[in-house]
């Protein structure tokens, strides 16, 4: 009801149905938690998008034989831009279908090409640069981009935990510890420098971490030249990064007879909002849109790749004269001839 008093969100009917279809769903997959991320609007169908993580996280298929590793691989199961599941549906009183996991090559690709979705997971994403699968994987890869560069918390509620050289993991501050939790005042939230950003950055290569070093030295050595070079190594993004306040615009909204709920909108990714009641210790993200960032110019298509030469003229070889092809037609013969007489049995 945070975003009912900023005039966001969905209707009370449609919301309840949201939230049934979400607890049947919980009970059906066993998740161990659940939420409605929000809903992406298509050309035919709408998408209800849940976001979820196991009790139990399913293992994971092997690739099949034959087939090269990635440049890039993935991320495993529950980190970075895999660390929760997705699932989908067109309508909450139809069952929900599980998104697939998110790889870097789709999610470089989505950030090349803007295409409406259609409300349909099988259909193909016709574009260019060619995008690597069906809808399905479009619209997880774009809900990655969404999820990395809108989920806002209140500063200083969470914090990082874990050693320098081990990936550093979010949790919530000790409320009952008063040194290192300090509740933010109400109007302070007021400020984009109150909000900071849940998740880690995307880099460039489709991940929110860079490659290990070791398996770059032996991808190296092992295959050398045969493998395209991954980029340079960029400068990994944290989890409670602080926000731009270029990207997003803070409003007090004022409830009758309550606690004014502080709403963030974020400027580039239109349809993403976060709200917090900050009296309460409460806060959530709702997105509702398109799927799509906003862009400070028209978006252009890649130009397609530049045309092939024609190859060079082939030179022509003079033919060697008669006499010549006679002389090593006859010593082809008498080689052949003698290697017949060696193979013969001798009587």
């Amino acid at each position: 009801r945070h975003f009912e008093w900023a005039g966001f969100g969905l209707p009370r009917e449609e919301a309840f149905r949201v939230y049934m279809s979400l607890h049947k769903l919980q009970i059906a997959k066993r998740l161990s938690t659940v939420r409605f991320f929000g809903k992406i609007l298509g050309t035919t169908a709408d998408y209800y998008i849940a976001e979820a993580k196991f009790l139990e996280d399913p293992e994971e298929e092997e690739p099949p034989e034959g087939v090269e590793p990635p440049p890039v691989p993935p991320e495993a199961r529950g980190t970075g831009c895999n660390a929760c599941v997705y699932f989908a549906t067109n309508d909450p009183a139809k069952p929900w279908t599980e998104l697939p996991q998110a790889t870097p090559a789709q999610i470089s690709a989505a950030r090349c090409i803007r295409k409406y979705f259609t409300g349909n997971l099988d259909a193909n994403v016709r574009a260019f640069p060619v995008f690597p699968g069906k809808e399905r994987e479009y619209l997880r890869a774009q809900i990655s981009c969404i999820v990395h560069a809108t989920v806002l918390c209140p500063k200083g509620k969470y914090m990082l935990q874990g050693e320098e050289d081990e990936p550093k993991t979010v949790v919530e501050v000790d409320k009952e510890d008063e040194e290192s939790y300090v509740p933010l005042a109400p109007g302070a939230m007021q400020s984009v420098q109150s909000w900071c950003h849940y998740y880690m950055g995307i880099l460039g290569i489709g991940r929110t971490t860079n490659l290990p070093k070791e398996e770059e030295e032996e991808d190296e050595g092992e295959e050398g030249a045969s493998k395209p070079k991954v980029a340079d190594t960029e400068q990994e993004v944290q989890a409670l990064a602080p926000v731009s306040p270029s990207d997003w615009s803070v409003q007090v909204v004022s409830r009758m007879g309550g606690v004014p709920v502080v709403i963030a909108r974020s400027l580039r990714w239109p349809g993403a909002n976060s709200a917090c009641l900050q009296e309460e210790d409460k806060f959530t993200n709702l997105y509702i849109g398109y799927g799509h960032e906003a862009l400070p110019t028209p978006f252009a298509a890649m130009p397609p790749p530049m045309i092939q030469q024609e190859p060079p003229d082939l030179e022509e070889q003079q033919d060697p004269p008669l006499a010549d092809e006679n002389i090593l037609f006859k010593a082809a013969k008498q080689a052949e001839y003698e290697e017949e007489e060696e193979a013969a049995p001798e009587e």
